[in-house]
């Protein structure tokens, strides 16, 4: 086996390089959910809070005081389907992830089938991609405010309370 590997050429005759990538701390992800949960408990709203990397891997969750038993996986999901369409997408934030979203799920070419949203994901308002420079590293959502824009504003207080420090 070893050696059908060895002989495996890549196009161009070029050998694979190794990918850098970079990861959210810990730290950071802690103050995110922190600061997100925060801002929507400062207006009555209990949510959960979650920060992801680009594997969908949990990093963070904050479950505050009156949040619902929903609101964990509501918060994941918001934050996966901006971690999984904004990058393909080449979507940023500030609204333009759940709008491109409900886009592509509304339009349907003639004789096809509904798009079948994957599982897990929320096509709404609620999760914001963590970028490093143009680098999509995660995303934060959040779950559980009275509507999909209240969770998506208290995503940016997250988002923003360790943005600079992203740089």
């Amino acid at each position: 086996m070893a050696a059908g590997l060895a002989a495996l050429q890549f196009p161009g005759g070029a050998a694979a390089e190794v990918l850098t990538t970079h990861r959210i701390p810990a730290a950071l992800a802690n103050e995110a959910v922190s600061a997100a949960v925060a801002a929507c408990t400062r207006q009555g709203f209990g949510v959960t809070a979650t920060v992801i990397d680009v594997d969908a891997q949990r990093i963070a969750v904050l479950r505050g005081d009156t949040a619902g038993v929903h609101t964990y996986q509501a918060s994941w999901g918001n934050a996966y389907t901006a971690v999984g369409f904004a990058p393909m997408l080449k979507l940023d934030n500030n609204g333009e992830v759940a709008a491109r979203v409900a886009q592509f799920s509304a339009r349907q070419p003639p004789g096809t089938l509904p798009f079948q949203t994957p599982e897990g994901m929320i096509f709404r308002a609620g999760g914001l991609t963590i970028k490093y420079g143009d680098e999509v590293i995660g995303s934060i959502g959040v779950g559980g405010a009275p509507s999909a824009e209240a969770d998506e504003v208290c995503a940016k207080a997250g988002l923003d309370q360790i943005r600079e420090r992203l740089k």
